[in-house]
């Protein structure tokens, strides 16, 4: 059977089908950092956040359709680190996905870690008040971090019939809040619809709110990683990239103009006006909950941000161990990453790696709050070196492989690559909100960044042995997916056989 053949084949085979393509695309990006962001945005901001919002939805539509692309042409497990290897070679392929996934795992994953359980129980005043005087509130992320390990250690369908339910959930809670909160009477006095009117005097400061903004949408793509395990991937990725990234997009500008409406953004020390503000700190979510619902409503929204810390950590640790286990099997990581469960077929080792990163990094800053924006922030610019990588890759493809079958093409080739690298660049450079020195974001990340081109350097030379700049054929690619590499299947086809043999 032809290469061609055998690529439309694994397109529409799969064990998942679109909804949890949509439900994967959704549920990193609708995180507990997140709906900090956008509450604190909108807090410090207003109208001219939400500026900054529509900028990074059109940029990160465009990214998409790079995304969409790629994975039509190489439908692996090994997701980012394919496309780059085919397009610029394996050194870049290593550092770029390193950079979007693990780096990323250790910022955004930390911070989702500790915020998952915190903005949950704060709207449980007295379980709160006990956990606080601990100083363990950040514990419950923990222990839902190694819940979701065991999880997704027992097959991909039981992480795609969770991740639907708990997406779902968060998602229209969110919603049903946001318009509740619009449809009532205002509690503050309002100057705009999203709170302060847009102010476009500093050009520099609204910039800098891009990259706050951009983080509400990045992370769709882990969608990618699924595409060997999803049916009819070639239509459904696309699909799923856009309709999640739009439904993020509305979900939130009503959840925070809903926020600016029912909270006053009052100083949390009437002493130090210029301190931290109450749209700036979790407690802004039980005083928005009480204000909409009253006492139901903080049980109700502290249950769906339960769900959304829950959401966001099932779709991370099914997402990178697959990355991990496809570099692993282009000989990229260790080979241990390559093990598979003997009966559920899960990449056991990936999965641990992914599951302690987050909890021993949330450890050793015990949870702290004020760590959690430059977390944050850093992570905007792992995910944009990836993405950048990515852009770059699929283009030089175009050029290169325009022979190539493509399920899916980006349309107004070259213009989308085009808007989404700009706007990267530009969130990058101006990543630093005001009140927040520089080196706290661009210090821990140009450190890791620098340790995994090292990394990806000695590995190719070292071990590997092959030019490190030198593409990978597409071909070679697809046939590791598709045949038997270090004595394991691939992915899917074990998969495949588990769901049909009942086991």
């Amino acid at each position: 059977m032809s290469i061609e053949k055998k690529l439309t084949r694994h397109l529409q085979q799969g064990v998942v089908g679109f909804p949890v393509a949509l439900a994967s695309s959704v549920g990193v990006v609708m995180a507990s950092p997140v709906i900090l962001t956008v509450t604190s945005g909108f807090g410090m901001a207003g109208s001219t956040f939400a500026l900054a919002m529509l900028i990074a939805f059109i940029m990160m539509q465009a990214q998409a359709t790079t995304f969409a692309e790629a994975a039509s042409m190489m439908p692996t497990s090994g997701a980012v680190y394919d496309y780059i290897s085919c397009g610029l070679g394996r050194f870049w392929a290593i550092t770029g996905t390193i950079s979007a996934y693990l780096l990323v795992h250790v910022f955004a994953g930390t911070a989702e870690t500790i915020l998952s359980g915190i903005m949950a129980l704060v709207n449980f005043e007295h379980l709160n008040t006990m956990l606080e005087h601990s100083g363990t509130s950040w514990m419950v992320g923990v222990g839902l971090v190694v819940l979701f390990g065991i999880l997704n250690a027992m097959g991909v369908t039981i992480f795609g019939k969770a991740e639907i339910v708990l997406t779902f959930v968060m998602w229209a809670t969110l919603t049903v809040f946001g318009i509740i909160g619009l449809i009532k009477a205002p509690a503050v006095s309002l100057q705009g619809w999203f709170g302060s009117p847009l102010d476009l005097s500093d050009a520099s400061g609204v910039l800098s709110l891009i990259g706050m903004a951009m983080f509400m949408f990045v992370g769709f793509e882990l969608v990618t990683p699924l595409a060997p395990e999803l049916k009819d991937a070639g239509r459904n990725i696309p699909r799923a990239a856009k309709l999640g990234l739009t439904g993020v997009a509305v979900t939130m500008a009503i959840y925070g103009a809903a926020m600016v409406h029912q909270v006053a953004n009052v100083a949390m020390d009437p002493k130090n006006p210029a301190g931290p503000h109450l749209l700036d700190t979790p407690m802004a979510i039980p005083a928005f909950a009480d204000q909409v619902m009253g006492p139901f409503g903080k049980i109700w929204l502290g249950i769906g941000l339960l769900f959304a810390g829950a959401a966001t950590i099932n779709t991370l640790i099914a997402a990178l161990p697959r990355i991990l286990y496809g570099m692993a099997v282009d000989g990229a990581l260790p080979k241990a990453f390559t093990y598979l469960h003997p009966r559920f077929k899960t990449p056991l080792v990936g999965i641990l790696v992914a599951v302690v990163i987050p909890c021993v990094h949330a450890w050793f800053i015990q949870g702290d709050l004020d760590r959690i924006m430059p977390l944050v922030l850093a992570a905007v610019c792992a995910w944009g070196v990836a993405y950048l990588l990515v852009n770059l890759a699929i283009v030089r493809l175009r050029f290169t492989r325009p022979d190539f079958p493509r399920a899916y093409r980006s349309p107004w080739f070259p213009l989308p690559q085009i808007i989404s690298s700009v706007g990267i660049l530009i969130a990058i450079w101006y990543i630093t909100p005001p009140g927040m020195h520089p080196r706290d974001i661009y210090l821990p990340f140009g450190v890791m960044l620098g340790l995994t081109a090292l990394y990806a350097l000695v590995w190719t030379v070292l071990v590997q042995k092959v030019n490190p700049f030198r593409a990978v054929a597409i071909e070679d690619i697809l046939a590791e997916e598709f045949g038997k590499v270090g004595g394991h299947a691939s992915l899917i086809d074990e998969e495949l056989k588990r769901v049909a043999s009942g086991a």
